[in-house]
């Protein structure tokens, strides 16, 4: 069997995602979704609404005040921001699985995950756009493709990673050249399997190569960005650059944003990554499973 072939099977073999994350996907595709949906969602789930009020409580979001129950915190940090935390709750266990690879850190994973995650909501801000908890969530799910390689292809992982910490060869093109196909194919697929909104799917296609995409052009370019100054920060795993600095540059200008604002918005990553101590916690290895 080929390794295209196994990672079909695999997927297919996935589980549906939790019940709660299901319900939270709803919520993202439905525009006439409101505060009390997302507030029922939690509140049926006695540990996710601990998970929830301790990352409200935490120096991440930075309230004042204790806050006590989920109506509190969706009337505090507002109902985007809520669906943002409550999927990344729920997306997290996809991070703690044991994969097969040797020399790839799954925490490390989940650290970029987040750094691009951040580096995107920003982004957009800076762009004026109005899409920022969707692209947040783009940020976090861009690399699922990269679990499912670790956890089905143990043998060809392992020679991936080498190439790209020991020849420092870009983890996309590694992936290329040993199976013929990379991450952001796989990610697609998955993302497919788990009936996420047509927006997610493609950005995670084609968030390495924002040119090709069709309609959410403006999505992949921000997350695409917000990779590259992820890895610039130098926390958590490091891929590599795919693209040449031209390119980057270019996609700057497609965003009506100044490429002289990278340092200041690399600032503002890493500023939000320290207050972020126990949302990258979510996925420490002690949890792992």
């Amino acid at each position: 069997m080929n390794p295209l072939d196994m990672i079909e099977r695999r997927i297919r073999e996935l589980p549906t995602l939790p019940l709660v994350a299901q319900r939270v996907v709803g919520l993202l595709d439905n525009p006439n979704s409101s505060a009390a949906d997302l507030e029922q969602v939690i509140k049926h789930d006695q540990a996710l609404t601990a998970r929830v009020l301790r990352l409200v409580n935490s120096a991440y979001y930075g309230y004042p005040r204790h806050i006590t129950t989920v109506g509190q915190a969706i009337v505090i940090l507002g109902y985007k921001t809520l669906k943002e935390l409550v999927l990344s709750i729920s997306i997290t266990d996809l991070f703690r699985m044991k994969g097969g690879a040797r020399v790839f850190n799954r925490a490390a994973l989940w650290q970029h995950a987040v750094a691009t995650a951040i580096g995107a909501r920003i982004l957009t801000r800076r762009a004026g756009l109005p899409f920022e908890e969707d692209v947040f969530i783009a940020g976090l799910l861009h690399d699922i493709g990269i679990i499912i390689l670790d956890l089905c292809l143990k043998t060809e992982f392992d020679e991936i990673a080498n190439l790209v910490t020991a020849g420092g060869m870009p983890l996309i093109r590694a992936e290329e050249k040993v199976l013929g196909f990379n991450h952001a194919q796989v990610g697609r697929m998955v993302a497919e399997k788990w009936n996420f909104p047509s927006f997610l799917v493609e950005v995670i296609r084609y968030h390495h190569r924002p040119v090709q995409t069709r309609n959410h052009w403006l999505a992949a370019a921000l997350v695409f960005l917000a990779d590259n100054l992820a890895q610039e920060t130098g926390v958590g795993f490091l891929e590599g650059y795919d693209a040449g600095p031209d390119f980057t540059t270019t996609v700057w200008t497609w965003l009506e944003l100044k490429p002289e604002q990278k340092p200041e918005v690399l600032q503002r990553i890493k500023e939000e990554l320290r207050g972020a101590v126990e949302f990258l916690a979510l996925c420490s290895k002690e949890h792992e499973i």
